[in-house]
């Protein structure tokens, strides 16, 4: 203990002389009237007060040695995840094991400091085991461990667990940088069970109103040879499909492929099921849920062209390998159809240096229109229809072209692949002069012209109103295709660029004030997501009125939010809620009108506890080995408490620390102070002063 100041020590002197003066100017005069030692008790009180005092002023401090001692932290992780309760033995879990576990806890909290936390979808402190986790994440207890207790005197991690994880990393390469020893505690049971499971299902997310999409089932089937069963698939009380089918061998597994017809549009639920053998481990993972959103039409894609041309069937291959486009080809001077149906139509080289065609009607019309130029486009007819895009030169030439994707484009995504793969496409034909473009434009890919990356645009966008309006400034793009098959053995990429730029153009955008946006589907581990834009009548981003959202379940059950802002739109978390159909109604008052939107979502039901019940204690042995620990069981936790202790590695660890405290707060001194002035004063007021 000692005392510092901010000062120097020195100053100390101006102290003892502002006390002495002070005190032996008060008390000079009086010296005659009183005895010596009443003098000098008077006048030493009244010297100590006033040092004090300026004492004080120096802002002193208290320095103290403060040695504190830490106990080993022991870590417990405990799984609570719905594997361990779906067997015979769920009783011995909910009844037995908590009570072993609680006692093991308690014996090593007489040397330890015992942090218990539990796992499965999340990490939670406490022992508060349920049961309740749909998943199961091992690794989020280790790399949360590595973040609480990276400074902390930790003794040893435990893991009590049956070793199977369905969500995060490998447990094993989650515990690479864990420095402590872990010991690890198997629960459950590795015999495999007598049981009959719908494994996985693999289908279409999204299909067309009156089209059939295919699902593929798998079903597996353990110790259960010779047993028939029933796959079905029903859509509320219908029954879409069913296929009955006689189990082979103790370890069975087929897969059954399937056609179902959209009949209704919106979110669709189909339910998955196998009908149960006798004495079988669990009926959970008879059953999946799919959902499938049914769409009422495609986008419909217009080709008009001068001339056949091998670019043409390039871009219908494309846009018919997916489901989203409905796509006509058809030569301009045949085409009587209306225009305004389709909502968007591509202008191979049209206006053709063949001859001038009335492209009035089609100008006029509302759809959406992409030009393809070439070789055959006139390009004096193409500047006078005032795209957006002027291209200039004395002469009609061409120069071949290399794409080259522009960064910054804001349009939709390019993955990394594909703009990869552009490197390496053959060039275009593109028109050579001068290319002059609206300001209000958004270029997607620039001409490289040799080694040099030029600024004439090679597909450019502009928007003028409702209208899209596109540019593709280049002929032989079904050389791209060719290329991507010679690359890599498929078409994907280059369907999925094309289906791209057609999918921005001939989609309509969200005119309305008020825009609400959600997922379709969710899982019941999963929080339910909204966000939020409200604009004014001039379409202004704004978010000063408040946004109430109302959930409803099936049961006519109501739940109120009010979404929070966010920079300048909003969002709202609405946690998870129990596997079934749900609605919305979000609402939001734009000056006088109050704006409503409506939806609706699905959650479904989780059953990947039950896909796997084989406890994998190997996991849990490979972990321990790999840091200095070993693998126990639920009836030897005592013994693995008395291991702990033993331990001579694990032990307290004692630390010196320095801390001050401010002299000015102290009670006593403050105390001692108000003393010797009301003993001065006492005095003082006695002797007659």
């Amino acid at each position: 203990m000692g005392l510092v100041t901010e000062y120097p020590f020195w100053f100390i002197l101006f102290c003892i002389l502002l006390g002495a003066a002070y005190a032996g100017a008060l008390y000079y005069r009086a010296k005659a009237e009183i005895s010596p030692g009443l003098f000098r008790l008077l006048t030493f009180f009244r010297f100590l007060s006033v040092f004090l005092i300026s004492f004080l002023l120096l802002s002193p401090l208290i320095r103290k040695q403060v040695k504190t001692v830490e106990k080993p932290v022991i870590a417990v992780g405990i799984d609570n995840s719905q594997s361990l309760v779906l067997g015979r033995d769920s009783v011995w879990y909910r009844d037995v094991y908590p009570k072993k576990l609680a006692s093991f806890l308690d014996l090593l909290g007489k040397k330890f400091e015992v942090q218990p936390f539990t796992f499965g979808e999340r990490v939670r402190e406490g022992t508060d085991t349920g049961y309740y986790d749909k998943v199961t994440d091992i690794s989020s207890f280790f790399i949360e461990m590595e973040k609480r207790l990276a400074s902390r005197n930790v003794g040893a991690v435990i893991i009590a667990s049956d070793g199977i994880y369905n969500q995060g990393l490998n447990p094993v390469y989650a515990t690479g940088r864990i420095p402590w020893p872990v010991y690890s505690v198997a629960l459950g049971d590795t015999v495999r069970k007598r049981d009959l499971l719908v494994k996985k299902t693999v289908y279409n997310r999204q299909a067309f109103l009156g089209d059939r999409f295919p699902a593929e089932i798998l079903v597996e089937a353990l110790k259960c040879n010779g047993e028939r069963s029933v796959l079905k698939v029903t859509k509320g009380a219908e029954t879409v499909a069913e296929i009955p089918f006689q189990v082979y061998g103790d370890r069975y597994s087929r897969k059954f492929s399937i056609q179902i017809e959209a009949k209704a549009k919106g979110l669709q639920r189909y339910t998955v099921t196998v009908t149960p053998v006798s004495d079988e481990f669990t009926p959970v993972n008879n059953r999946q849920e799919i959902f499938v959103e049914v769409l009422d039409e495609r986008q419909k894609v217009l080709i008009l062209y001068d001339a056949p041309h091998p670019d043409i069937a390039a871009i219908t291959r494309a846009l018919e390998s997916g489901i989203r486009f409905e796509v006509k080809e058809s030569e301009l001077s045949k085409f009587t159809d209306p225009p305004d149906p389709y909502d968007l139509i591509i202008l191979y080289q049209v206006p053709s240096v063949a001859g001038v065609q009335q492209l009035d009607r089609i100008m006029r019309s509302k759809a959406s229109l992409l030009f393809m130029l070439g070789t055959r486009t006139d390009l004096f007819a193409f500047n006078n229809l005032q795209t957006g895009l002027a291209i200039t030169s004395q002469k009609t030439t061409f120069s071949e072209s290399q794409p080259v994707v522009n960064s910054s484009f804001p349009l939709f995504t390019v993955e990394k692949d594909m703009q990869e793969a552009m490197k390496e496409y053959p060039p275009l034909v593109c028109p050579f002069g001068t290319y002059q473009s609206s300001p209000l434009s958004d270029i997607f890919l620039y001409q490289k012209i040799g080694n040099v990356t030029s600024q004439f645009p090679m597909a450019i966008f502009f928007r003028n109103g409702e209208r899209k309006t596109g540019v593709i400034a280049g002929e032989n793009i079904w050389r791209w295709r060719i290329s991507e098959f010679i690359r890599k053995g498929n078409q994907d990429a280059f369907n999925e660029l094309v289906s791209k730029i057609v999918m921005y153009l001939s989609v309509k955008g969200d005119k309305s004030l008020f825009r609400v946006k959600t997922g379709n589907t969710f899982l019941e581990s999963e929080p339910v997501e909204f966000t939020a834009e409200v604009y004014n009548k001039s379409y202004e981003l704004i978010n000063e009125p408040e946004v109430s959202l109302v959930v409803s379940d099936e049961n006519g059950r109501n739940y109120p939010f009010v979404m929070t802002k966010t920079g300048k739109d909003y969002f709202l978390n609405a946690g998870n809620f129990p596997a079934g159909d749900y609605t919305f109604e979000a609402s939001v008052m734009i000056g006088k009108e109050k704006q409503v939107k409506k939806g609706i979502f699905m959650i479904a039901r989780v059953n990947l506890e039950a896909l796997n019940v084989v406890a994998d204690h190997a996991l849990l042995s490979r972990i321990s080995a790999a840091h200095e620990g070993f693998m126990t069981v639920p009836d030897s936790l005592d013994n693995l408490a008395r291991h702990l202790m033993e331990r001579d590695d694990i032990a307290s660890v004692s630390h010196s620390n320095k801390r001050y405290s401010d002299l000015a707060g102290n009670l006593w001194l403050f105390l001692a102070i108000i003393g010797l002035l009301a003993a001065e004063w006492g005095i003082r007021k006695r002797s007659g002063m």
